[in-house]
């Protein structure tokens, strides 16, 4: 099974996909994009790479084709690859996402950026344009032991088809429009 775990920068993938490394083989997508260079160069304006999503597609393939265990995708363009069996999005809202990013030192215009996309749903909405089975699970107060262990027993689920277990993750459960939008 294939499972996109993806959400706005600041929802905590990685954080959680380090303590989940100890049960499933995960693919980090910035570091490939990084390592492998499947990018097209700089976005200047944002600071960040532009990925090849062609070329990264094809990567990401070529590493799980032979896999027969469970593999995670982690990185908020996962959810934008093919043969991905479901796709978790990590919600958290926006006034403490805006805290993460400022700890990171991301610039005011790109938290302000990831705190609209975050309350205007962007990721789960693609997310859903793009796979049957989508699921969101919020970080906002949860610790990261906590979430990767929600997420954990999520996965558990899928893989033994307990999908209707999962209906309380269903999208549609956040609406954090009006602390970014007033």
């Amino acid at each position: 099974m294939i499972i996109a775990l993806t959400g706005t920068p600041g929802t905590g993938k990685t954080s959680v996909c380090a303590l989940l490394r100890q049960q499933y083989r995960i693919i980090d997508l910035n570091a490939l994009i990084k390592e492998d260079g499947l990018h097209t160069g700089e976005d200047e304006q944002r600071g960040s790479l532009v990925a090849d999503m062609d070329a990264l597609q094809a990567r990401v393939d070529e590493l799980v084709k032979d896999m027969t265990a469970t593999v995670i995708i982690e990185g908020h363009l996962s959810h934008l690859l093919t043969g991905i069996d479901a796709v978790i999005v990590l919600r958290t809202r926006p006034g403490v996402l805006a805290q993460r990013l400022e700890n990171r030192g991301y610039q005011p215009k790109k938290v302000q950026e990831n705190m609209e996309a975050e309350a205007l749903d962007v990721i789960l909405v693609e997310a859903v344009e793009w796979h049957e089975k989508v699921y969101e699970a919020e970080t906002t107060t949860t610790t990261s032991k906590d979430a990767a262990r929600e997420i954990c027993s999520m996965i558990q689920r899928l893989e033994s088809g307990e999908l209707d277990d999962l209906g309380g993750y269903l999208p549609g459960r956040f609406d954090w429009s009006e602390e970014v939008f007033g």
